[in-house]
């Protein structure tokens, strides 16, 4: 099932995991966005998504596809608000018992507001920590780089912009917070983005790439522990996955949690504009 909505620049068309027309199946969020400033042409590989719920990790070996892609795998259900608005949710799944919730709010002139929650229904994690990951798979940008505010690992101070930009899948692909030690135990067997670790860390909680004379931007809630991720080929060959993770430490059966995230697609001005719309967003309200 799909729906679209509007406002302001944006269109924007929200799918569940099932194939439709132009849809390869297995790729829910939102599967479509356009702006009026470059009509026709989705900022997201067709046939897949942005921010699409790929994986629900807790450090166990998931050799099993069905289980290390299990989101996409398990039905979904789709509900449309209103014009500007869609609710998607699924149902605890079988593996690691974990109920997912993300609504899509499209808002004048070019933002989108996406609110994710989470709840765990079982106790059932090898490790204390559940891992969400969110792949948005870009359309053949010029430059395939997620550009961030941060730092050197090792540094103790300073603050610039830099780019991640990891030379093949799967190598020092993941950024953190500076205060947050990256290194999460697990057992995994096969590659994952989320445990190959860069040397950077990010001071402020966003990261913005460029495609054409356009700029995608997601911004994060201060108050989690968000990792970015990047693959120079995650879409395909000249596609990057622009990805980020949600860690939820030593999360409780039955509570649910809550991120905020606001992106944003319009016409490039400069870095400088993309930190103030940062420092001007207020997730509480959005």
């Amino acid at each position: 099932m799909r729906e679209t909505i509007s406002a302001g620049d944006l269109t924007a068309v929200i799918g569940d995991n099932e194939a439709a027309e132009g849809q390869r199946a297995g790729y829910n969020g939102v599967q479509s966005l356009v702006s009026a400033h470059c009509p026709g042409e989705n900022l997201f590989v067709p046939e897949i998504a942005g921010i699409n719920l790929e994986h629900l990790l807790d450090g166990s070996d998931m050799s099993d596809p069905e289980k290390y892609f299990e989101p996409r795998r398990q039905p979904m259900e789709l509900e449309k608000l209103d014009e500007q608005s869609v609710i998607l949710h699924q149902t605890a799944t079988p593996t690691l018992g974990v109920q997912s919730m993300a609504a899509f709010t499209l808002r004048e002139p070019h933002y989108i507001d996406i609110d994710l929650r989470l709840v765990l229904r079982r106790n059932v994690l090898a490790y204390d920590y559940l891992l969400a990951f969110w792949a948005s798979y870009i359309n053949a940008p010029d430059d395939l780089a997620m550009n961030f505010l941060g730092r050197p690992r090792i540094d103790s101070a300073g603050e610039a912009w830099l780019r991640l930009c990891s030379e093949d899948h799967g190598i020092e692909s993941t950024v953190c917070h500076v205060d947050i030690d990256p290194e999460l135990p697990h057992h995994l067997s096969r590659p994952s983005l989320a445990y190959s670790y860069s040397k950077m860390a990010y001071t402020r909680p966003l990261f913005f790439g460029r495609r054409g004379e356009m700029v995608f931007a997601l911004m994060f809630d201060r108050t989690c522990d968000i990792r970015f991720t990047h693959s120079p080929s995650g879409g395909g060959q000249g596609n990057p996955a622009w990805d980020f993770q949600w860690v939820l430490h030593e999360p409780e059966v039955d509570r649910e949690y809550r991120l905020r995230v606001r992106a944003m697609y319009c016409p490039w001005e400069s870095e400088r504009e993309v930190r103030h719309e940062y420092e001007q967003w207020d997730p509480l309200l959005s």
